[in-house]
């Protein structure tokens, strides 16, 4: 190989040399560039997927609380209604119970009526026999007295005697028939006045059975309309039985609330009567005390009372009060069945007093303490009997609620929404308490809770009021 050939092959190493030492920092520049690029692409891919998730666990989450109000709202909607449901089959029953009582009574008129048509058919039936044997007798009577009458008048009859003694016995005889006939007529009059009357009454008397009878069917009627309508709202709402449970529970809920409130105030105010009581006492027995030893001091003056007498003052005194207190416990439970009504007007017991069916619920039962009566909008409720306020007070599911005590006794009213007395107020029977609370959630629902106590023993309240 030559000189110039060898020059040739190094030159040309020399340049593929450089021309990688030229290309090969290029492509490196080159994929670290893209490396970059992807980095950062990734970067910001990471960082646009973290804000993304945060925004869409915010969208969840705000979506959650949505709906859990959305549920919460529902089921506080669909407690009401349940609610406003129960009220208005609890209404409804009382309306059938009602008008029960009216169909049974229309019942017993029509066929009290019945009887006594019949009754009065037979005794049409005699005095009509007995009018037309008085008119047979009268007849009979007149033919055999007047045997030749019509073939002389009476002055031809009375002047055809042969003397004036025949003429005068003639005379009266004439009288005395005239008077009979008289006597005859008028009671043949009155014994078709008698029958007359009868058969008034009897028509009086059919027609009163007919409109009875008329109102007995249309009584009837809407008994089997509400009972139908009855029967449909249980078979719907036994389809909620888990609600209707629940309803029941807080409905338990709120009733035990009021009865250890109420159990909580009566005990505090026996507790407080007890006291005044005994310091009552106490200061009687000091007073005793006292008056004995100044008789002792003074035992020659003969103004001063002896120690017996003062004794027997104060004894009379003690039983003075004990007495008044027993009157005016006795009044109330003396006028058991003949107390007022707690409200005045029309009004449905809605919910009866002790232990009951639960309207839709099969084999479950609830306990009143009272009863419920549902009034007109804008009814007030009245005390029953005269007693003094013992206390006001405000409970949940109940509204305002007084308390009026009558020696031992004790008055509920539960369901105000205005309350016109005081505690310590003294009130008289028939004395406004406040005007009942009307639902506007419910149609304005108006109803009363009404009870009456024994201190702590529950009374049926039907068996008192009137």
């Amino acid at each position: 190989m030559g000189k110039s050939t060898l020059c040739r092959c190094l030159l040309r190493v020399i340049m593929v040399m450089m021309a990688l030492l030229i290309v090969v920092p290029a492509a490196e520049a080159q994929r670290q560039k893209r490396t970059t690029k992807s980095t950062q692409v990734t970067k910001r891919t990471r960082k646009s997927s973290k804000v993304r998730s945060m925004e869409l666990v915010k969208k969840d989450k705000n979506t959650t609380q949505r709906r859990i109000s959305e549920t919460t709202t529902k089921i506080k909607t669909n407690e009401k209604e349940l609610n406003r449901q129960l009220n208005k089959l609890n209404s409804l029953n009382a309306d059938i119970e009602s008008n029960k009582v009216v169909v049974h009574s229309l019942r017993a008129t029509v066929d009290s009526l019945g009887t006594q048509i019949s009754i009065t058919s037979d005794s049409i039936t005699v005095l009509e026999k007995e009018l037309d044997n008085m008119r047979q007798a009268y007849v009979q009577a007149l033919k055999q007295m007047q045997p030749h009458y019509g073939e002389m008048d009476m002055l031809t009859f009375i002047f055809s005697s042969k003397d004036f003694g025949e003429a005068y016995r003639r005379i009266r005889y004439l009288r005395q028939f005239s008077s009979w006939r008289d006597r005859k007529t008028a009671d043949i009059e009155e014994a078709i006045k008698r029958v007359e009357e009868r058969r008034a009454h009897l028509s009086s008397l059919k027609h009163s059975q007919s409109t009875a009878y008329r109102k007995a069917e249309e009584a009837q009627r809407l008994l089997a309309r509400q009972q139908d309508e009855s029967n449909m709202m249980v078979n719907n709402l036994r389809k909620e039985d888990a609600s209707l449970r629940a309803a029941l529970t807080e409905h338990k809920r709120r009733a035990a609330a009021l009865d250890k409130e109420l159990d909580r105030l009566i005990a505090a105010e026996q507790a407080r009567i007890a006291r005044e009581e005994a310091e009552k006492k106490r200061k009687e027995q000091a007073a005793a005390a006292g008056n004995k030893s100044k008789g002792k001091n003074d035992g020659a003056a003969g103004t001063t009372p002896s120690a017996k007498d003062v004794a027997s003052a104060n004894a009379k005194t003690q039983t003075a009060a004990q007495t008044s207190a027993a009157e005016l416990s006795g009044s109330f439970a003396n006028n058991k069945g003949r107390l007022l009504f707690p409200v005045a007007g029309s009004y449905k017991i809605v919910r009866n007093f002790g232990r009951q069916p639960h309207p839709t619920l099969r084999h479950v039962e609830t306990d009143n303490s009272g009863i419920d009566i549902e009034v007109g909008r804008g009814a007030q409720a009245r005390a029953v009997f005269a007693g003094k306020v013992s206390a006001i007070f405000k409970q949940d599911g109940f509204n305002s609620i007084v308390m009026i005590r009558h020696g031992k006794y004790i008055t509920i009213y539960a369901g105000l929404a205005g309350v016109g007395v005081k505690q310590g107020d003294t009130v008289k029977a028939g004395q406004p308490l406040g005007t009942i609370y009307s639902d506007p959630e419910d149609s304005n629902r108006t109803i009363l809770h009404f009870e009456i106590r024994h201190e702590r023993q529950k009374l049926n309240p039907t068996q008192w009021v009137r």
